[in-house]
């Protein structure tokens, strides 16, 4: 009996060790830009466009230079001399993109929207596109 035991659990751990895990998830290290576009126009600090086209006009330009991206609006705030002000803003994330194609896409954001400047942040990010356990 114990030798079939023996047997039996020596099998078991021969399975356990040599059957590849798959549910393991293969992440590889990429690059993410996260870019804040404020909607105010830069001079008057007015809003430039309706916060809907200007996603739309967004989707467009980011389509021109990356070839995948993630846009969502948002609203920043900030303080100055006790005062508290927001604006509507679009946030662009992009990943795996040349630094150059992201510049190229904040360069005609700048102008189109009218913006001072753009906030940009680069991390670098582990991910995976899972498609389940099969």
């Amino acid at each position: 009996m114990r030798k079939i035991f023996r047997l039996i659990t020596s099998a078991f751990l021969i399975m356990i060790l040599t059957v590849p895990a798959f549910s393991a998830l293969k992440f590889q290290t990429h690059t993410k830009y996260t870019l804040y576009i404020g909607m105010n126009d830069g001079k008057t600090g007015r809003p430039t466009y309706e916060l809907s086209d200007a996603r739309k006009m967004l989707v467009n330009i980011a389509g021109k230079f990356v070839d995948g991206y993630t846009v969502y609006e948002a609203e920043g705030f900030w303080h100055e001399d006790e005062k508290t002000f927001s604006e509507k803003t679009l946030v662009c994330v992009i990943v795996d993109a040349s630094e150059e194609s992201v510049k190229n896409l904040m360069n005609e954001a700048l102008k189109v929207f009218r913006q001072n400047s753009i906030l940009v942040e680069r991390s670098k990010v582990e991910s995976e596109f899972y498609g389940g356990d099969y």
